[in-house]
């Protein structure tokens, strides 16, 4: 009975969106002086969006009649709005659009810092915007690398592609740590409960339209995990063209790839689109060369990646919209060393995600839901050779799952904002030991739910401008436990660490917001604010004692959370249409802060002695900076960008509760934050070739917590680096795109902790085919 009522009611609401016949409006956008079709623009009629292809051509199906607004804005262009009388006859509904040359960046909409729709220009914050030109005219190969040309970016990805995992902060947080900031795909949270990373070698490029970066504690929207900020990755949506593509690369290293993309928007308002890619490289040899003369057992570091993604919603009128994707991801890295075992030490990420979108518009009543699920299977191999051979896997269970809501309606001057966020990670994971007897399990959950309220004031004819916010987070963890089975000599020196029947542990927290800003026209504004960060410890601090990079650490199931409380002032200047500078200065005071520090006593782990480190809470960090950013573009088809971000993160006062260490870090700088960092970049565009270069610079950092020498760096600081990338781009008969990317263009080396070295010099050239596209006359 309930398939046919279910079927029945399918039937019914395609039937019923037949009954009323759509209108097609469509058109181009053009230059205004040349006359050069702009593809890539941006385009909306009323709440529907899309771009225009090469040609410049757009085009739209709308139930509405009558007077509508239409808005176009490209890179490099003033943006336009026009009011269009739509009709019943197609044939009047075509649109030219011209755009005059600006080089500003575009003041986008934006839905990130605020949870409802904003222009850039309205939020009194720092709001970063990659653009579609930006994500196509860099030669990176994924996209974190891109987010490190932002000021005050920290992206930790020494190999590359051959990295099985990248960090990304920002504002003088490590770039050890990805819990500290959010990362978000379609508004939907990525960041995993048990160490709040994030996999960012399963995001597409080909997938993202664009990138919305928050700087600064976005706690009192989002809770934990951005309390230094918040990322947005924003994927396309089908147009009305159906379109396809596949594209083919091969690279240094043996590196080869594929990658392919389809979909389109149905007239009865469903779109659907599919894309998978596949990669995999011979790799290289990452280890130093000392390393290489005392272990003969080196091999080279490879990966092979695939990955499947579906998306399907329904989008017809701004009253109701429904989506949702599936994507399964699946990759194996080997990191270098090979005994026994087929591919020697690997890991394994086998990644399932399901996402559903829902929002709509009642009246004044705006609303939206969000429901996600990502299941990893992680997998690490791990074999050596020294005096004896010891084999064990990593295998380690990770759910995340939640719900996001939140409900907006405008009264008069003001833009009232609520609502609440659930959601729950777990993990269950064991060490198994093949060469013993041992097995070592851990497993915990967490729970988080928070409401927030925010209220946003826009008065003096749009002249100023007042955001202030509220939330309330409770965060629970239970059923933790650290427990060895069959422990021998592998395993012994954990005993001591073991515990279950851990009493639930739980924390509250409230994250207050207020900022505001003065514009008194668009070419000038300054804003200040004062914003609360929060974030309770990762799953895998919680819960697991055991071996991590250059030493042994301590489960910490007692640990509190951390607060940061930070003062920001900053402001954008436009001295000409074609030029903008803009700059932020920041201080931040941490409480509580989450820190690994060594505890003075060292353990033999079977292949020597190494220390034993333990997540504290640090009394008081100071973190202070200031970053700065120019665009201007002379012309048309010209761009220029130069950053500047300057980071002092220091340990204030030293938490006494580590004192068993007899080391004080008072006065002791943060690891892993360089102190000066630069970046710069050009791209050009024309009918003939596009051209992006790009580069950046980044300062010394210190290795360990005492700021003292390291052995095997040869100094208690990395070496600053400066590399520089170029892409070349060119389009033939408008269904084909070829591009050369170097990465790395001078071959700079680029070392690990371990002493472990970068690919170097890194190119790819790609082939990518428009299958087929529906061409607008």
């Amino acid at each position: 009975m309930r398939t046919r009522f279910l079927t029945v009611f399918v039937i019914v609401m395609l039937l019923a969106g037949q009954l009323q016949a759509q209108i097609k409006v469509s058109g181009k956008v053009l230059e205004s002086g040349t006359l050069y079709p702009v593809s890539g623009a941006h385009v909306s009629l009323g709440k529907q969006i899309t771009a225009t292809d090469v040609t410049g051509a757009f085009e739209f199906e709308t139930f509405e009649t009558g007077k509508l607004f239409l808005q176009v804005t490209a890179v490099g262009y003033q943006p336009s709005t026009k009011s269009v009388e739509v009709d019943t006859d197609s044939k009047g509904n075509q649109i030219t659009v011209y755009l005059s040359e600006e080089s500003q960046r575009l003041d986008e909409v934006v839905v990130t810092a605020t949870r409802t729709e904003n222009r850039i220009s309205n939020i009194p914050g720092r709001i970063e915007l990659i653009s579609p030109e930006k994500l196509q005219l860099t030669s990176n190969q994924s996209i974190d690398e891109v987010i490190s040309l932002l000021p005050g970016i920290q992206v930790s990805r020494s190999f590359g592609l051959f990295s099985h995992k990248s960090t990304v902060s920002m504002r003088g947080m490590s770039s050890k740590e990805q819990a500290r900031t959010l990362v978000l795909v379609d508004g939907v949270p990525v960041n995993k409960a048990d160490g709040g990373s994030v996999n960012w070698n399963l995001i597409s490029m080909l997938d993202v339209e664009r990138v919305e970066v928050v700087k600064g504690p976005g706690s009192a929207l989002y809770g934990g995990n951005a309390m230094g900020g918040v990322i947005n990755i924003i994927r396309k949506k089908p147009s009305v063209n159906p379109e396809a593509s596949l594209g083919l690369s091969y690279g240094t290293y043996n590196t080869r790839g594929i990658k392919a993309n389809a979909g389109s928007s149905l007239k009865s308002g469903f779109y659907w689109s599919a894309g998978a890619f596949f990669r995999d490289s011979d790799g290289y040899i990452t280890q130093s060369w000392a390393d290489q003369q005392a272990n003969p057992y080196i091999v080279p570091s490879t990966f092979e990646e695939k990955m499947l993604g579906l998306r399907a919603g329904y989008r017809k009128t701004e009253r109701f919209e429904a989506g949702i994707d599936i994507s399964v991801f699946d990759d194996r890295r080997e990191t270098g060393e090979k005994v026994n075992q087929l591919h020697g030490n690997t890991t394994d990420h086998d990644t399932y995600s399901l996402r559903s979108v829902f929002s709509g518009k009642e009246g004044l009543w705006n609303w939206n839901a969000s429901l996600f699920y990502l299941h990893e299977r992680y997998k690490r191999v791990s074999e050596w050779q020294k005096d004896d051979y010891t084999w064990y896997d990593v295998l380690s269970v990770r759910e995340d799952y939640g719900l996001l809501s939140g409900l907006s309606r405008e009264f008069g001057l003001h833009t009232f904002s609520a609502g609440f966020d659930l959601r729950n990670g777990a993990v269950d994971a064991s060490d198994i030991y093949y060469t013993s007897t041992d097995q070592v399990d851990n497993k915990g959950k967490i729970r988080f739910l928070g409401f927030y309220i925010q209220d946003q004031l826009n008065f003096f004819d749009g002249r100023m401008q007042l955001v202030a916010g509220l939330r309330y987070d409770y965060s629970v963890f239970y059923d933790g436990a650290f427990i060895i089975h069959q422990p021998s000599a592998e395993t012994n020196f954990m005993n001591q660490y073991q515990f279950s029947d851990q009493s639930n542990q739980t924390w509250g927290a409230l994250s207050p917001r207020i900022s505001i800003q003065f514009k008194p026209d668009d070419s000038f504004r300054l804003y200040g604010g004062y914003s609360r960060g929060f974030r309770p410890s990762v799953l895998d601090d919680l819960c697991r004692s055991g071996r991590v990079r250059g030493g042994f650490k301590v489960a910490r199931p007692d640990l509190k959370p951390e607060f940061i409380d930070n003062i920001e002032i900053g402001a954008d200047f436009k001295p000409a249409t074609w030029m903008k500078i803009s700059a932020s200065a920041y201080y931040s005071m941490g409480s509580d802060f989450l820190y690994y520090v060594s505890t003075g006593d060292s353990i033999d782990m079977g292949f020597g002695n190494r220390p034993i480190m333990i997540r504290s809470n640090i009394s008081s960090v100071e973190i202070y900076g200031i970053e700065s950013e120019v665009t201007f573009s002379p012309y048309n088809f010209l761009n220029f960008f130069g950053t500047y971000a300057y980071t002092s993160s220091r340990i204030k006062k030293y938490s006494a509760e580590n004192a068993v260490a007899n080391v004080d870090l008072t006065g002791k700088y943060l690891t892993d934050i360089p102190g000066h960092a630069v970046s710069f970049g050009t791209f050009y565009r024309s009918d003939w070739v596009n051209i992006g270069l790009t580069g950046r610079f980044t300062g010394k950092m210190f290795i360990n917590d005492q700021n003292i020498f390291d052995d095997i760096v040869g100094s208690n600081q990395y070496p600053a680096t400066m590399t520089v990338d170029l892409k070349i781009q060119r389009e033939f008969y408008r269904h084909l795109n070829v591009a050369l990317s170097i990465q790395n263009l001078l071959d700079t080396k680029v070392y690990e902790s371990q002493g472990a070295v970068g690919p170097g010099r890194f190119i790819v050239v790609e082939v990518t085919g428009k299958l087929w596209q529906k061409k607008v006359e």
